[in-house]
């Protein structure tokens, strides 16, 4: 019984794979068809790398690819140069719902590799 249980981890992987990407690959060929394929895991794997190491706090860690992108891509917000400085001007619901400046330290500073 343990071990039906456990092949739910890799069906929701699997489902999330398929959000990310495509079912139907878009080339005629082998060669491009696989190129794209694993272009679309690097993608999918850096997507997870960034779920879990910036956005543990605001987004779910089982989420998928669209909640992350409605929640937190696609927010209003406008990019603003004055005095030599470029400054990403957000309103103050969008910084408190989103921590946003926790999330905005987190993505400047990349974890640390421990190289064996």
């Amino acid at each position: 019984m343990a071990m039906a249980y456990s092949r739910k981890t890799d069906e929701l992987m699997h489902r999330a794979l398929k959000i990310f990407g495509f079912e139907e690959l878009p080339f005629l060929r082998f060669a491009p068809n696989a190129a794209f394929y694993y272009a679309m895991l690097v993608a999918f794997f850096l997507f997870e790398c960034f779920k879990e190491d910036v956005c543990p706090k605001v987004v779910p860690q089982e989420a998928y690819a669209t909640t992350l992108r409605r929640q937190v891509i696609d927010i209003a917000a406008k990019i603003v140069r004055h005095a030599g400085q470029t400054i990403l001007r957000v309103t103050e619901a969008t910084m408190a719902q989103l921590q946003f400046a926790q999330l905005w330290a987190r993505s400047n500073t990349p974890p640390n590799f421990v190289w064996a």
